[in-house]
């Protein structure tokens, strides 16, 4: 899959509208803000469609993960979707687990995960970290109108990649490192570095 997904998820009471733009997304948030109930319109809606009460938009396939049923686990599950947005919901152990995160690199599926906790074996970007809030200015609907907003958005977007100085600790196996992990890179030793003021502008 490739490109940004747009989702429409609304009941009587709230309007979800949000856009998946990477292949592993997680969405943080204390308690009643909003994550189970999301997943709960996607999920129901999924199931039985327009008897659910609710109703879904989306520009993708999507398949909600809750959590494993009797005999059938989340291999059995997820293994079959193709091009397909999955979101999961916290409290799943499996998503910390190295075969997981070796399904995620191959399996070609967008992942959304519904959590609190640190995903340590997946590699997400910083700038898809999100947070539901309320957006009091929608005055215009009757529901309550939810949306994502980027927890991280105080650092910047490295255009391809491309980093220009990097500023090691010390001047010996980790200026080493450095060396050779950003070879087109000005890499500099802190320690024979005098004025790293200057260096930064």
């Amino acid at each position: 899959m490739k490109g940004s997904y747009w989702f429409k998820a609304k009941s009587k009471k709230v309007l979800f509208e949000f856009s998946i733009r990477r292949n592993i997304t997680v969405i943080k948030g204390d308690s009643a803000t909003g994550k189970t109930t999301l997943l709960r319109i996607l999920y129901e809606y999924l199931r039985i469609g327009r008897q659910s009460g609710y109703a879904v938009s989306t520009n993708a396939s999507y398949y909600v993960y809750i959590r494993d049923e009797v005999g059938r686990d989340w291999k059995d599950a997820l293994y079959p979707l193709k091009n397909t947005v999955i979101f999961i919901e916290e409290n799943n152990e499996f998503v910390f687990t190295k075969e997981f995160a070796s399904y995620v690199k191959e399996s070609g599926n967008y992942f959304v995960f519904v959590t609190r906790a640190p995903l340590k074996m997946l590699p997400y970007s910083i700038h898809e970290i999100y947070e539901i809030i309320t957006d009091g200015k929608r005055t215009d609907i009757k529901e309550s109108y939810h949306e994502f907003k980027e927890i991280y958005s105080n650092y910047p977007i490295i255009e391809n990649n491309k980093i220009q100085n990097v500023v090691t600790e010390d001047s010996n196996s980790g200026y080493q490192f450095w060396m050779q992990a950003f070879k087109n890179s000005n890499v500099t030793s802190y320690i024979v570095m005098k004025n790293i003021t200057n260096f930064i502008r």
